[in-house]
């Protein structure tokens, strides 16, 4: 025998909602296919507005990301200094094309060359055009010219010649 108040089971209630949202969904379905042509349009005309503002702004925004990229030269640099900064071991594994030109190598190697040349010529220069101080000796003061009365008296003395040489420094010869 059935009892009267027969109380609702888990599956019961699981049932009963399930069923509710199956209709709710129906309805929801209902509600979408009814608007949809609607939205459809407006979303056209949404795409169209937004494509004729990305295509006015689009010349500015590429010129931004055009002046934001490095040249040519700044990304071969960079690639040089990240294949140097690798252990050898793993340098050795990358691919030829990855690794960097030798020519390139050799053409800021010739410009090191040339600026040690330019250098060590530079410095020769200076040390020439500059002139080194050199000690050079003082000269002795000239004789005074003998007049007519002084060549009387210094002929026949010698204690004159004694003092005159006490008098003036030997020199010096170089």
């Amino acid at each position: 025998m059935p009892k009267p108040f027969k109380k609702k089971t888990f599956r019961d209630k699981l049932e009963s909602q399930i069923s509710d949202l199956a209709g709710q969904t129906d309805e929801l379905r209902k509600q979408v296919v009814d608007r949809a042509p609607g939205v459809r349009d407006q979303i056209v005309e949404q795409t169209g507005e937004l494509r004729k503002q990305v295509v006015d702004r689009a010349p500015g925004v590429r010129d931004q990301i055009v002046a934001a990229l490095p040249d040519k030269d700044q990304l071969l640099d960079l690639r040089d200094d990240l294949f140097d900064r690798l252990p050898e071991n793993v340098q050795d594994k990358l691919p030829e094309k990855v690794k960097p030109k030798r020519s390139r190598l050799r053409k800021v190697a010739a410009i090191g060359v040339l600026t040690g040349a330019g250098a060590a010529a530079f410095a020769i220069l200076k040390r020439r055009g500059d002139t080194p101080n050199v000690y050079v000796p003082p000269t002795p003061p000239a004789p005074p010219a003998p007049s007519a009365a002084s060549s009387a008296t210094t002929a026949g003395t010698v204690s004159d010649s004694s003092e005159a040489s006490a008098t003036t420094p030997p020199s010096k010869q170089a």
